[in-house]
């Protein structure tokens, strides 16, 4: 009876680390960011794309010149932005004007800082401010990223010149804000007052996707649920970490609290293992909302770090933390609509202390090697 049990056990804790094995894509935080900044004047749209240079280099023919990207030359340059990516441009990226395309012509390349920036031009716009309808199609580096790529757009309604575009785009506040990804390639507005929905919708599904993609978020919440709470104990939980994580988003996007990313991220794996213990040893766990909330505080910190990178001025800061809250918290919502049925599912074949102890031993185990390998920062888990 005793082996039998064991051999259960143990095949359900192989199958439960094969599904976030298959389930969990590589980089699951690391996403292959860009930003494009547009400038919309009278007569013509000036833009440019900035990109990392790890991204840069994905972009399709450029690997295959075989250039030393750090030092290249005028005619290297001028090989690269003529005959490589101009031609991309063409192929992957357009923009119309009330159903009207516009040609979009490459006017230079340059490395500024640590960023390769693709400056574009589109010449002799005709601009109805009144009734204009923009579409632009983004599609750059999703064939390369397979789908990983995501570029912040950003719109500037300004007729500085060409000498003094950068500094708007530099000093000023963005009259509309975007989020391009694999899913996300079309962005279309028609007048500035649609910058408030915009921005609202923009940072709720980006909320959302962090929490899909934040697996240790995703395993400390299983953690917390998987040993069998009903529906009104597991919302409890999930407020408490709510509220928790609430607080110190907002600490920390206002600047007011900051901490070391690598200690943050060290810490929120650690949470994972010590809930994972508890459910592994502790038969009688009282109080749980309460340790929920304490390391809620750390995990806002960790959805903090992400936020910050895509927030472009402090003026809008909090609609944006309260829109990528709202996000965050549509996407637990979701984990907890499919986790608790499927428990229920589970516990017709198993008992319940046998799910606890199979789930915990296998989030305890990848909590583990999340720890290490944050803690002495060896970059070696690629989830």
């Amino acid at each position: 009876m005793f082996t039998k049990g064991f051999r259960k056990l143990a095949a359900m804790i192989l199958g439960i680390a094969l599904l976030l094995a298959g389930v969990t894509p590589v980089f699951a935080h690391d996403m292959y960011l860009g930003a494009s900044k547009w400038a919309f004047g009278k007569d013509r749209i000036l833009s440019t794309i900035e990109l990392d240079p790890a991204v840069f280099q994905q972009l399709k023919g450029i690997k295959e010149l075989g250039y030393d990207l750090e030092n290249l030359n005028d005619d290297q340059l001028r090989v690269i932005t003529n005959d490589i990516i101009q031609p991309y441009i063409d192929e992957k990226l357009a923009v119309s004007i009330n159903d009207r395309e516009y040609p979009i012509k490459v006017d230079h390349l340059k490395r500024e800082g640590t960023f390769w920036v693709i400056w574009l031009r589109i010449n002799d716009v005709d601009f109805d401010w009144t009734e204009n309808k923009v579409k632009i199609n983004y599609h750059l580096l999703n064939e390369e990223t397979k789908g990983q790529h995501v570029n912040i757009g950003y719109i500037y309604f300004t007729d500085a010149d060409d000498d003094s575009v950068q500094g708007v785009f530099d000093k000023t506040q963005p009259d509309l804000q975007y989020i391009f990804d694999s899913n996300h390639t079309t962005w279309e507005f028609s007048d500035k007052s649609a910058a408030f929905l915009s921005e609202i919708s923009t940072y709720f599904v980006l909320g959302i996707k962090h929490i899909l993609t934040g697996y240790d978020h995703i395993a400390f919440l299983l953690a917390l649920i998987v040993i069998g709470l009903t529906a009104k104990e597991a919302l409890k939980i999930i407020t408490a970490f709510t509220v928790a994580h609430s607080i110190t988003l907002l600490l920390a996007a206002l600047d007011i609290i900051n901490l070391n990313s690598r200690f943050v991220e060290s810490v929120i794996a650690l949470s994972i293992c010590y809930i994972a213990m508890e459910n592994l040893f502790i038969k009688q766990i009282n109080y749980r909302w309460l340790v929920t909330f304490m390391f809620g505080l750390v995990h806002g910190f960790g959805f903090a770090s992400v936020l910050q990178e895509y927030v472009a001025d402090k003026s809008n800061l909090v609609q944006s933390v309260v829109s990528f809250n709202v996000g965050v918290e549509f996407g637990q919502l979701m984990i907890l609509l499919i986790t608790l049925p499927l428990l229920y599912v589970l516990k017709k074949k198993f008992s319940l202390r046998t799910i606890t102890v199979a789930a915990s031993s296998v989030i305890f185990i990848v909590g583990f090697l999340w720890f290490v390998d944050r803690i002495f920062n060896l970059q070696l888990v690629p989830f």
